[in-house]
């Protein structure tokens, strides 16, 4: 198991309205898989702006920022993914007052909304950690400028 497998530097600020498109598999074996929006590049970051984690045996997402520790997390029920082994496409809005993560491609399927805590514009990587077979792609979607 690879517990970094991706880490993406943003090639540019995120903004309101912006997106990010994440599209793979997950392990066979999976325990857990988490996507997080951190404050700097590095495999160990201190600032995360945004983790969402899903812990399968528990069947539970868990959604939380990490300001140097690890502030509360939000536990709620995991609904965007059947099993480990399973294919997903993950989008991350941008919304002004909060993320929203979207199921699907086409046929979008709103699943969570997280009150954001650290400013977008501030996030440099998008990093995939845990038991993930796979990304076969990663999407910026910025928003044009207005």
């Amino acid at each position: 198991m690879c517990d970094r497998p991706l880490i993406a530097p943003l090639p540019k600020h995120l903004s309101y309205g912006d997106e990010i498109i994440l599209k793979g598999k997950v392990r066979d074996d999976a325990t857990e898989i988490s996507f997080n929006f951190v404050l700097d590049s590095c495999p160990q970051p201190s600032m995360i702006a945004y983790h969402f984690k899903t812990k399968f045996k528990e069947n539970v997402v868990v959604h939380n920022t990490k300001q140097c520790t690890w502030l509360e997390e939000k536990p709620e029920e995991n609904t965007w993914i059947d099993k480990p082994g399973e294919e997903f496409i993950l989008t991350f809005y941008f919304d002004d007052s909060e993320i929203l993560i979207y199921t699907g491609d086409d046929m979008r399927d709103l699943q969570y909304r997280y009150d954001h805590v650290l400013a977008y514009d501030e996030i440099k990587s998008v990093q995939v950690w845990g038991d993930v077979e796979y990304i076969t792609e990663v999407t910026f979607r910025y928003r044009p400028d207005v």
